[in-house]
């Protein structure tokens, strides 16, 4: 058929046989489609009869005739260029336009020729916006199965009602997920996560994850308006487009949002209608990838039994649990396990126990098993073998720690002690001591140690545990805690190490200086030309809870650079204190503070 009748680019294959019905022989489609002998059918699904025929009619390439159908491939799926897709995505079963786009048709100077053209674009679910006019397109249900061949000449209204809806049209842009699809049709990349799913996959479940997103989990889908769906899909894309990491950001946000409506716990809860599309499918359309990250979020954040149905998938291993659950597993009470849980940081001090908080289950069910297998303070000398005393002053130095860190001298189940601890702690304690049937010379029992140095229990046990002591012994096991030998003169030498590595006592300072006691107090409590106290001191706190006060040497050390008692600087000059007194004096040199403060005179080393 001359002269050729190309296709416009994006035209649909009833589209271009109208054309050339009324170009070649000005007949109507239908008539022109019989007498060249295919059927009305054919050219809707651009079947390959239909496509060698017209090839062969017109010349033109067969691959440029299937560019502008939709084709059948089998099982409800069809394809457009070299994207696979299911039935609800072409949507056979709707009739779409834009007006501006067919009025401009009209003009004859255009591609046209005069006669309507219908995009193929147009066909496909997410695509709810005319791009080059930027208003909405008009779709609607067929009336009948014979406007499946969406003859534009046909099926759309006549021009003044055209007019009409164009005028009435609100200017929109085109959402970003039917941006992502017209260029996924031109065969452009643009998401690995997106792009490695069927088309209609993709789409479904940025529209989904979107409208959950907007309108919450458990609003009604059937409900949604046209621009709703449009909304949803610009939404679930932004989410989706990065792939499991986006969707699982808004996943967290649909839960909370559901949360905060329904306060109650549980997958369903959480996610409403898009736990529904994946858990009770409706047709036999795999949803995608998306089930698989959904899946694999509500395990990793949620309480889900084992053997419990997720998506089609048996869930072989728990992975989180909620207060609730874990109660109903151990026997503990819900109240006494969330109060444990929020004070190991497990749950929020503000959640509630049937709340979706969860938390991981191994470290829940460890919880659990030391609260069961536990025991009150009160109980803990006899388990031990050592007194009440001494067993508050390990749990309070965090020696043995509570079930619940924190919990002081309140009571109940939480403030307990598990009893692995116990055996932990006795452990460790045998694990710094060399085992022996009999204690050695001078070797005596830590409690015993505590009296002789003055030193308390939970010191020297600290010795013990951190292996400061060389010389540590032990007895047979059902000695437990007074199984542990330890030598006072070298606890008391280890000790004296340590003070001296913090600092010096007040005495040490006071003969280091050759100053009273009560001038080295006078000394911290004024303050110098710079507005500092002469000296400062560190308060060292002991397990009993005894304050030690320690003067740092670097401290001393600067005060000797810049201050000298009369008794010091006498010393250092080999003279009588008197001699050096007289000689300041008539130099006219002052002392820093009054004598009868200090007890002693101290001098600037500047002014001498």
């Amino acid at each position: 058929m001359l002269p050729t009748l190309p296709p416009i680019a994006g035209e649909t294959t009833v589209s271009w046989c109208s054309r050339m019905a009324r170009f070649h022989a000005n007949l109507d489609c239908a008539d022109w489609l019989q007498m060249m002998e295919i059927s009305r059918q054919s050219v809707v699904d651009t079947n390959a009869a239909c496509v060698g025929r017209l090839s062969g009619l017109t010349g033109v390439p067969a691959e440029d005739i299937e560019a502008c159908g939709v084709r059948p491939v089998g099982n409800r799926s069809f394809r457009h260029r070299a994207e696979t897709f299911g039935a609800n995505f072409a949507l056979r079963t709707h009739t779409t336009y834009c007006p501006a786009c067919l009025l401009e048709d009209a003009n004859v100077a255009n591609a046209s020729g005069d006669s309507r053209v219908g995009r193929v674009i147009w066909a496909f679910s997410p695509v709810r916006t005319c791009p080059q006019h930027r208003i909405a397109l008009h779709r609607r249900r067929n009336r009948g199965f014979f406007e499946q061949f969406q003859d534009m000449n046909l099926v759309a209204p006549c021009d003044p009602e055209l007019e009409l809806q164009a005028a009435k049209s609100q200017p929109r842009n085109a959402s970003p997920l039917q941006r992502y699809i017209e260029l996924r049709f031109q065969g452009l990349a643009q998401s690995d996560w997106l792009d490695g799913q069927d088309a209609d996959q993709a789409s479904r479940a940025c529209e989904i994850i979107g409208a959950c997103m907007l309108f919450g989990a458990h609003t009604n889908l059937d409900s949604l308006s046209f621009s709703q769906w449009d909304d949803a899909g610009a939404a679930g894309f932004e989410a989706a487009v990065t792939g499991p990491s986006g969707i699982g950001k808004a996943l967290e946000a649909i839960a909370s949002q559901s949360w905060k409506a329904k306060r109650t716990c549980g997958a369903p809860a959480a996610f409403g209608c898009l736990y529904r599309w994946l858990q009770f499918p409706r047709g036999q359309k795999d949803p995608g990838p998306i089930r698989d990250v959904v899946r694999q979020h509500i395990l990793d954040t949620m309480a889900v039994d084992p053997g419990t149905q997720l998506f089609g998938k048996v869930v072989a291993k728990r992975l989180r649990h909620s207060v609730p659950s874990l109660a109903r597993e151990t026997g503990l009470h819900p109240v006494t396990l969330r109060s444990a849980l929020v004070e190991i940081g497990l749950v929020p001090r503000d959640a509630k126990a049937n709340s979706g908080v969860s938390f991981e289950a191994e470290k829940g069910e460890k919880l659990a098993s030391r609260m069961k297998n536990s025991i009150a303070i009160s109980k803990i000398p006899s388990y031990l073998n050592c007194n009440q005393t001494q067993a508050r002053m390990l749990v309070r130095n965090g020696i043995i720690k509570q079930l619940a860190p924190g919990r002081g001298k309140r009571s109940g189940l939480s403030s307990q002690v598990s009893k692995d601890d116990l055996d932990d702690f006795l452990l460790r304690l045998r694990g710094s001591a060399k085992p022996v049937s009999k204690g050695g010379y001078g070797m005596v029992d830590a409690i015993a140690a505590s009296e002789v140095v003055r030193e308390t229990v939970t010191d020297i046990i600290k010795l013990v545990l951190d292996r400061s002591l060389t010389r540590v012994e032990v007895l047979p096991e059902d000695l437990r805690f007074r199984a542990i030998l330890v030598d006072p003169d070298e606890i008391r030498a280890v000790m004296s190490r340590k003070s001296a590595m913090v600092g010096h006592t007040v005495r040490e300072v006071s003969e280091r200086l050759r100053i009273p006691v009560s001038g080295i107090n006078w000394l911290q409590k004024t303050l110098d030309s710079d507005g500092r106290p002469f000296l400062t001191s560190k308060k060292i706190k002991n397990a009993r809870g005894s304050i030690r006060e320690r003067f740092p040497e670097e401290d001393v050390a600067e005060f000797e650079k810049c201050y000298v008692s009369l008794a010091k600087l006498a010393n250092e000059n080999g003279l009588f204190p008197r001699t050096v007194m007289w000689t300041l004096k008539r130099a006219g040199v002052e002392p820093i503070l009054p004598r009868n403060r200090l007890r002693a005179l101290v001098f600037r080393r500047a002014d001498l």
